[in-house]
């Protein structure tokens, strides 16, 4: 709704640095939002002057919007450390509404990467090019190709991401079986999910969990 006399409107005037520690919480996940933020703390950032997340809604990133509100008007002790793991909270909350953004100058490469990026977080443990051309109406070689130029990576490579990235959550924050979670995230062969693992990540399943 547009503006009125009676709205406040809050603006985040953010050092780079802040960005820290919710760039490490998305480490491990391909998005635009990573990309962006990335970009603009570099100065390198050329395409969108901005990216618009309709989450009015959304009922958890209100509350931490409203948490981070709070913590600014008190002088607690720890207040820039809690700040910075709200923003974090905020960012990945923002990653569950990717398919919600709007960006200023959007064009058909970012369209077409939103939704192959919006595809792959609902489909990487058993989507196929096949059924997100069909989903996205267009020839499945000419949609192949036009991936690997707008994202710099084929279908593979960034459903595979995906995937890895998903394990070593699941790694991180549950107690699932190893077995169980290659299954989960699409590798019924567990030891070529073992080899994938340790190509990205430098060790084991096993050896990345008890990191944590």
């Amino acid at each position: 709704m547009p503006a009125t006399e009676d709205d406040i409107a809050v603006n985040f005037i953010i050092l780079p640095e802040f960005f820290d520690y919710g760039l490490s919480l998305l480490n491990t996940e391909e998005s635009l939002l990573k990309d962006f933020l990335i970009d603009c703390v570099v100065g390198t950032n050329k395409k969108s002057n901005y990216m618009h997340f309709k989450v009015a809604d959304a009922l958890p990133v209100q509350n931490l919007i409203e948490n981070l509100i709070f913590n600014l008007m008190n002088h607690d002790v720890n207040k820039r450390s809690v700040n910075q793991m709200t923003m974090g909270l905020i960012l990945l909350q923002l990653l569950n509404h990717i398919d919600e953004l709007d960006t200023h100058g959007e064009d058909e490469g970012d369209k077409l990467t939103l939704a192959v990026l919006k595809y792959i977080d609902e489909h990487y443990k058993d989507g196929e090019l096949t059924e997100l051309a069909k989903e996205l109406h267009y020839d499945v070689y000419w949609l192949s190709r036009e991936i690997k130029k707008q994202m710099g990576q084929n279908y593979t490579d960034l459903v595979q991401a995906k995937r890895l990235s998903q394990a070593a959550y699941l790694l991180q924050y549950t107690k699932i079986q190893v077995i169980d979670i290659s299954s989960a995230v699409g590798y019924e062969n567990v030891s070529y999910f073992h080899r994938l693992f340790k190509a990205k990540y430098g060790c084991s399943p096993k050896k990345y969990r008890d990191r944590f």
